[in-house]
């Protein structure tokens, strides 16, 4: 986005560059009727990352969420790329079944990473935590997103598909890099070569759905161009 975003009233700054945390959240938290919820599946989150450090420490408010949501039965997808949700595992197996953690992992390579999500655990450190997930009995998922085409994509994507299917997750997802917001200025401006458009997004999801057959994965690839 390049207009500013206003939330509560306030004017937040750029998309992606603030962080605000409602005064009474605690509040809204313990008032929410989640009973109304049951046996439905919510995502937490849409907007943003759940498990961000400042989000996290030291009010652990998405466990809190948690806490107060599962006991009335309501299902839950986790969709990160922190490995934060470690510290709420034992949470995770109380309520087995009713939680999904999903975990954003679009490359194997690290190096890679560090210049695309710099702000990141590294991809190898999100996969072991799938497989320690997965150990421990919670079911778990991967979005592979963004999929960015630049010299050696495929033998990274092919590469990506075999570690996960050593894992077994549950769902696989993808999608390529959407030219939304600031997303191409600060990767060209991070020296990364991209390449955007219908035709990309055509061959990257073909690649990716046959990947899901060759491996024996669930999972789809989501078009941006139809």
């Amino acid at each position: 986005m390049n207009r500013r975003s206003a939330y509560y009233g306030l004017r937040l700054g750029e998309w992606g560059e603030y962080f605000h945390v409602p005064e009474n959240l605690g509040m809204l938290i313990r008032s929410t009727p989640w009973w109304r919820w049951r046996g439905a599946r919510l995502l937490m989150s849409s907007m943003h990352d759940p498990y961000l450090p400042e989000l996290y420490w030291p009010r652990r408010w998405p466990r809190r969420v948690l806490e107060a949501a599962l006991p009335h039965g309501v299902r839950f997808t986790v969709l990160t790329r922190s490995v934060l949700p470690m510290q709420d595992f034992d949470l995770y197996m109380r309520y087995r079944g009713q939680v999904l953690l999903m975990s954003s992992i679009p490359t194997l390579d690290d190096g890679f990473a560090r210049v695309t999500e710099p702000r990141a655990p590294p991809p190898s450190a999100r996969l072991s935590m799938l497989r320690r997930a997965k150990e421990l009995g919670i079911e778990v998922g991967v979005v592979v997103a963004p999929i960015i085409m630049r010299p050696g994509w495929r033998e990274d994507l092919e590469r990506l598909f075999e570690a996960l299917a050593e894992v077994g997750p549950r769902v696989v997802f993808g999608e390529v890099l959407h030219a939304r917001g600031l997303n191409l200025t600060r990767l060209i401006k991070a020296g990364v070569s991209v390449a955007v458009g219908p035709s990309v997004d055509r061959e990257v999801g073909r690649v990716f759905e046959r990947l899901l057959r060759e491996f024996g994965l669930r999972g789809a690839y989501w078009y941006e161009f139809t």
